[in-house]
């Protein structure tokens, strides 16, 4: 039963078409994006919502899940339009939160440079998948 599994999971794996670890990798990264996107839309952050509103974490944690799950189903069959589309989701979400959290870091105590870097980091990770997949609709498949 386990050498079956395992069979079929090497066949899963070797359904995907190369490069297989980026695509998994990002295919990860689409995932955790979804999971933000629902604790951030369940129990937003205080320290934001409380200053600037609901509405406001609910846009940018929608934008994620949208994104996220957008990503997570265009990545592996190579659907680069789409995956591409989603790239611009989960960057809206991180533009808005970026926009609230240097609004914060001018008009409340300590600073949010800290967080604003690693918004800047992750939304650099979109970027580079967007570099991966700018040039095409879909992806080149070799007959």
């Amino acid at each position: 039963m386990i050498l079956a599994a395992g069979v079929r999971l090497r066949g899963l794996w070797e359904s995907i078409t190369e490069p297989r670890h980026m695509k998994a990798a990002f295919f990860v990264l689409y995932v955790v994006t979804i999971g933000t996107g629902f604790v951030t839309l369940l129990v937003p952050p205080t320290s934001i919502a409380g200053e600037l509103g609901q509405p406001l974490s609910v846009t940018w944690a929608v934008f994620w899940l949208l994104g996220g799950f957008g990503g997570a189903l265009t990545v592996f069959p190579g659907w680069w339009w789409a995956e591409r589309l989603s790239i611009v989701l989960v960057w809206a979400g991180f533009g808005i939160y970026a926009f609230v959290v240097l609004s914060l870091h001018f008009t409340s105590s300590g600073s949010r440079l800290t967080q604003l870097g690693v918004i800047f980091i992750a939304s650099g990770v979109g970027y580079v998948r967007w570099l991966m997949i700018r040039k095409y609709t879909f992806e080149p498949r070799s007959t």
